[in-house]
Parts: C-alpha cells; structure tokens; sequence
C-alpha cells in the first residue's frame, strides 16, 4: 500500500512541476496563432488608423494610444493572404517588447491558454514559409496546432520595415 501511494505522489508531483507557458490565442484567415500573453499590453477594438507614406504596405498606419504611437501591421496582409477585413470580432492586440510597442490587427482573439511545455515544439530555420522566421514554437492544445509568434523578432521585423 506504502508503494503504491508513493507512486500516485510521483505522478502528481511530476504533473504539478512541469512547467507551463501562457499564451493569448488569435486567429488570421481562419489559422491559429498565439503571442507570449506577458508580452500582451493590451486588447483594443479597433480605433481609426492614420496612414503613414512610405511604409510597407503590412504596416497599415499608426494610432495615438494615450500619447503614445504605435504602428499597426496587417498580419494576415504580412503572411501574403490578403488584407484583414474589419468585423464586429476584429481586434488590435498591443504588445510590448523592449519598450517598444506595435499593435496587430487580428481577425479574433479567442482565449488565453496554459500549454504545458511537453506541448511545445520549437521551430528550426527549417520552416519554410515566407513568415517562418517570425514563428517561435508550436502549440499543440486538443486538435489545433497554434503557430507561436517570436515576439522579439516581430518587434525588430516591424521597426526594421
């Protein structure tokens, strides 16, 4: 009995060590995507949007959020998937990195998920796609398999454009 107590209090005590990472889940043109929910400012609906000439055409203008100016980038338009069309779900998702703040232009936010790491898989130079450098890690949470942006080199994408 002594044993098989000790077993159950293992298992436990592996379950509750295993770390976990918490990411905010959004959707563009129908995939999956998250960002590292620490990164995450905050959540807006969208707000006008003042275009800026000479731009990449991603980069949809900036906002005046409380003083501060902050780029907006098209993701889905970024990706080569057309532009994201506003609708009553459609948000801006600011995140901060280094001081630095963009938003993102998103079709939906859907929830904030704890993935544990055993559900991670980190990406190689091997992803090819024309975005593949922006992808840190996969998620894989039930049956949907959520691309994790590189916050820092979405950040550094941005400001270089």
């Amino acid at each position: 009995m002594a044993v098989q107590e000790t077993t159950e209090e293992q298992e436990l005590g592996e379950a509750v060590a295993e770390e976990t990472s918490q990411f905010l889940s959004f959707v563009v043109d129908n995939e999956y995507f998250g960002l590292e929910l620490l990164a995450v400012h905050e959540i807006l609906k969208p707000v006008p949007i003042t275009r800026v000439p000479n731009v990449e055409n991603y980069i949809l203008g900036v906002i005046n959020l409380r003083g501060e100016i902050i780029p907006i980038l098209d993701l889905k338009k970024r990706f080569d998937l057309g532009n994201t069309d506003l609708s009553p779900t459609s948000r801006f998702i600011v995140i901060m990195e280094n001081e630095k703040r963009i938003g993102i232009f998103v079709d939906e936010v859907k929830q904030v998920l704890k993935v544990p790491e055993s559900c991670l898989s980190y990406t190689t130079d091997e992803l090819h796609l024309s975005y593949g450098r922006l992808i840190d890690s996969v998620s894989r949470m039930n049956e949907q398999l959520i691309l994790n942006l590189d916050i820092e080199q979405l950040v550094g994408f941005v400001k270089e454009g």
